[in-house]
Parts: structure tokens; C-alpha cells; sequence
């Protein structure tokens, strides 16, 4: 921990690109895919990645966004306490992403029913505990981002959809969409204050099973 022994009134800020800062992504992509033809098509891919560096977005809590600015975090970096354990995966790395997607024309009748699957590694994070210093109360990231991760994500989605045609170019679509998989996945915690009786208690969570309906019009 880093103590200010001067003076608070004395600080001076300046906003720069501090050298400390990076960004770093390594990954492979591989896909497979069976193009529109005979009613049918299918795509699958699988990704293995890997997101690290030192952000001004890098002392957020689990489940949010990445931000490489200042603005909506102006003060990152004022604090020299601010860069213990928090070089590390980025807020939105995911080791691994799965995904099946594919469609199908049901002969006849005309409908059409498309399917779309992913697996994902959950998010990265590290617990903090709040320390008062000379400066104020600080909070510190005791980890190392990355020791931690929500759980993973298993989503599968299944859309229906018919269409009706009048004259030579009017259409009216009927669809409905379901989520089949009730994960219970979080995306978001109560607490990851190492000190808190929350600490990595779900707080957020994947929507649950819902089903939604809607219609399309157009000529």
C-alpha cells in the first residue's frame, strides 16, 4: 500500500496517457460453415482468446464494461494504489466462446425455424478491500484480476417464424423466439469486497426463460 506523506492539498493532477497502460489480445478463430442450400444451413465456430492488460476499466467490479478512458472514471491513476493487482484479463475476456447457429425451411408448410447456441467462459474479476490511508479510504484490489471468474454461460435461443405473401411484393411475418436454457448464470455480484459476507454472491443474472411473439409487415 502506498501512503501520502505530503501534504493532500499539495497534490498536482495531470491527465495523460500514463505508460503503465496496455493492451493486449492473442486469439484463434476457427468456423465451419454450410452455406443456404437445400432448405438448410449451419454455422459453428469455437474461439480461444485471451485479453489482458492495465485499463482504466481494470478496477471495475465483476460484470462490467471495458473502458480505456477516463471519462465516466475520471480519477484512475491519481492513486499509485490504483495499479496493485490489477494487471490482468480485461473485464470482458472470455477464454473460450461456442457457438452453434443454423436454420431450417420446413417443407410445405413453409416455416422456417432457426436455433442458436453459446457457451461461454465467464467473465474474470478479484476481490478488493477498502483501506484508510492518509489520502482516504481507499479501495484495493488483494488479487490478482483473473483469480477469480463468474460462471460460465450456457444460452440457447429457438426462433419461428412464418411468412405470408399478398401481392407482388407485400409480406406479413408471424415470429415467436424462446430462450430454452434457464441458466442461472450471474453476470453481475452483490459484493466482491473480500471483507463482505457477500463476497461472490450473485446479484445479476442471465434472463430467464421467457418467449416473446411479434409480427412484420411489410410491401
Amino acid at each position: 500500500m502506498f501512503s501520502l506523506v505530503s501534504p493532500l492539498e499539495d497534490r498536482l493532477d495531470l491527465l495523460t496517457n500514463q505508460q503503465e497502460l496496455f493492451l493486449r489480445y492473442n486469439g484463434l478463430l476457427l468456423t465451419l460453415e454450410k452455406r443456404w442450400s437445400d432448405r438448410w444451413q449451419a454455422l459453428v465456430s469455437y474461439s480461444i482468446s485471451e485479453a489482458t492488460g492495465l485499463q482504466a476499466g481494470s478496477v471495475f467490479g465483476p460484470g462490467a464494461g471495458q473502458l480505456s478512458t477516463t471519462f465516466g472514471w475520471i480519477g484512475f491513476g491519481r492513486d499509485p494504489n490504483d495499479y496493485t493487482n490489477a494487471t490482468g484479463p480485461l473485464n470482458n475476456d472470455r477464454t473460450h466462446i461456442f457457438r452453434v447457429q443454423g436454420a431450417v425451411e420446413i417443407p410445405k408448410v413453409g416455416v422456417l425455424v432457426g436455433a442458436n447456441f453459446q457457451h461461454l467462459t465467464g467473465q474474470p474479476w478479484a476481490a478488493f478491500a477498502n483501506v484508510r490511508l492518509p489520502q482516504g479510504l481507499i479501495g484495493i484490489l488483494v488479487e490478482t484480476r483473473g483469480t477469480r471468474r463468474l460462471s460460465a454461460q450456457s444460452l440457447l435461443d429457438l426462433r419461428v417464424s412464418k411468412i405470408f405473401r399478398f401481392g407482388r411484393k407485400g409480406k406479413f411475418e408471424f415470429l415467436a423466439e424462446l430462450n430454452l436454457l434457464n441458466d442461472s448464470a450471474e453476470v453481475g455480484l452483490v459484493s466482491s469486497n473480500y471483507f463482505s459476507p457477500n463476497l461472490g454472491k450473485g446479484q445479476l443474472f442471465v434472463d430467464p426463460l421467457r418467449a416473446m411473439i411479434g409480427v412484420k409487415f411489410s410491401f
